[in-house]
């Protein structure tokens, strides 16, 4: 890691980390950190690539946010383990960000870091400006990270999953005064790819 970049605080809660932000998980791991991955069926660490001995703690945990009761007792019960969490990169489908956003604030330090990753629907032509979500207090910093795509022209494409743990990654070590980082681009709207 560049001394330059701010370090990232441990413990981390990564929920929705076995898929695209696996990357962000193994590479928190390896920078040393306690970090707790929220999926519906609890991963093998080799989900998350060589993980090497750099000293972090890996704790997966099940628990589906679509279930509300079952995932706040779950949450509660890493943070118990770990302590509050310092830092939280989330991923959650929208019907389910009401109830999970609030378990995670119930398990969370004063003054944490809160990554919402979001998909790039939330910079459409019509959409509101995006804003944090009602569960996070003034206590939590919250920092939206806006998944976009790639290419030139016709020949556009989705952000690849190393495309996005980089994006994410960088997102947290970015300094607190940047609330809205883009991975990829929106613009123009009509290069999104179709599929």
């Amino acid at each position: 890691m560049d001394v330059t970049e701010p370090a990232v605080a441990s413990p981390v809660l990564v929920v929705g980390g076995t898929g695209m932000l696996a990357g962000v998980v193994g590479a928190l791991v390896r920078e040393g950190l306690t970090t707790v991955v929220v999926s519906r069926n609890p991963p093998a660490p080799a989900a998350f690539g060589s993980l090497g001995t750099a000293g972090g703690v890996l704790i997966p945990v099940g628990a589906d946010y679509t279930e509300p009761e079952r995932f706040a007792r779950t949450l509660r019960r890493a943070a118990a383990r770990t302590g509050p969490f310092r830092q939280a990169v989330l991923w959650v489908h929208a019907e389910g960000r009401p109830h999970a956003y609030a378990a995670v604030a119930d398990t969370l330090a004063q003054d944490a870091s809160v990554i919402e990753v979001v998909g790039s629907g939330a910079l459409a032509p019509t959409a509101p400006p995006p804003r944090p979500p009602e569960a996070f207090d003034r206590r939590t910093r919250h920092r939206t990270v806006v998944l976009g795509f790639t290419g030139d022209g016709p020949h556009t494409r989705w952000l690849d999953h190393g495309e996005i743990g980089t994006g994410v990654l960088a997102a947290l070590r970015a300094p607190e005064g940047d609330r809205l980082r883009v991975v990829g681009r929106v613009r123009p709207w009509e290069d999104r790819p179709s599929a």
